[in-house]
C-alpha cells in the first residue's frame, strides 16, 4: 500500500470480513464505507483523512467516525413521546475522538509515512477498531439484552451524557424485565453529570416515572413488544 486510495481500498475489504454479524451489501464512496447488515440495520465508517505535506508526498494522518443504524430500537426511543427519529436510526456513534458512552482507547490520530511501509500503521489501526468499536456491533443489531451490560461497566459509561441514551436503558431495563435497574443504575447516572441537564430539560419531564418510563412501557404494551419477536 503507497496511496491513500489503496489504503482505504484495502480497510474497505477488512472492514467487511472483520464485522461480527452477516453483512448483507456493502458499499464504498471514497472515504465513507456502509455495510448493511441483519435486522434492518447498518454500520457506517467515515476514514478521516487529512494530508501531511512536510513528510512528502503519499503522507497523511487517518482517523474514524463510526456509527451503528437500527430502526427498531430508534423507534421504541422516539414513538412513546410522539416524537420524529430526527437521527435517522441513528443508535451509535463512535469517533476515536470520542464516543457515544464515555471510553477511548484509539489514539487521535494514525500517521502513515510516505517513507516506512504503511502496513503496521494501517492493521493497528484495525486492531483498535476492533477493540475499541466492534464490542457495540452485536449488542446494537441483534443481540439487544447485552446493551444493558454497558450501563454497569463504567469503562464505559461513567455518566449518561445524553436523553438517548436515558430512554435506551429505561426501553433495555422494560424489556428485560429489571425495571428495579431504572431506579438503582440509570437515575444516579443521569444525576452523576454535574449539570444534571436530563432532568431539568428533558422532555420537559417533570417526574421521570410517569413523563419518561410510563409512556414508554404504555407504548411497549400497547404495540406488544419483546426483545424476543
Amino acid at each position: 500500500m503507497e496511496t491513500k486510495a489503496e489504503v482505504l481500498k484495502y480497510l474497505f475489504t477488512r472492514i467487511q470480513e472483520m464485522i461480527p454479524v452477516k453483512v448483507l451489501k456493502a458499499k464504498k464512496d471514497k472515504d465513507y464505507f456502509t455495510y448493511t447488515v441483519e435486522n434492518d440495520c447498518s454500520i457506517e465508517f467515515y476514514i478521516r483523512t487529512s494530508q501531511s505535506g512536510h513528510a512528502g508526498k503519499n503522507t497523511f494522518c487517518m482517523g474514524v467516525t463510526c456509527r451503528i443504524r437500527n430502526p427498531f430500537l430508534s423507534k421504541l426511543i422516539s414513538e412513546p413521546f410522539n416524537e420524529k427519529d430526527t437521527y435517522d436510526n441513528l443508535i451509535v456513534l463512535f469517533s476515536n475522538q470520542y464516543d457515544w458512552y464515555n471510553q477511548n482507547q484509539m489514539d487521535m490520530d494514525y500517521f502513515l509515512d510516505n517513507k516506512s511501509e504503511k502496513t503496521p500503521e494501517v492493521e493497528r489501526f484495525l486492531n483498535d477498531l476492533k477493540d475499541n468499536f466492534f464490542s457495540y456491533i452485536i449488542p446494537f443489531v441483534n443481540r439487544y439484552r447485552r446493551i444493558i451490560d454497558f450501563y454497569v461497566n463504567p469503562g464505559h459509561i461513567q455518566y449518561i451524557i445524553g436523553s438517548k441514551q436515558f430512554i435506551l436503558g429505561v426501553v433495555c431495563s422494560l424489556l428485560c424485565n429489571r425495571e428495579e435497574f431504572i431506579k438503582e443504575k440509570l437515575v444516579p447516572l443521569a444525576k452523576a453529570d454535574e449539570n444534571g441537564h436530563i432532568f431539568k430539560d428533558y422532555f420537559k419531564a417533570t417526574n421521570y416515572v410517569t413523563d419518561i418510563v410510563e409512556p414508554i412501557k404504555k407504548y411497549i404494551a400497547d404495540n406488544n413488544i419483546s426483545f424476543d419477536q
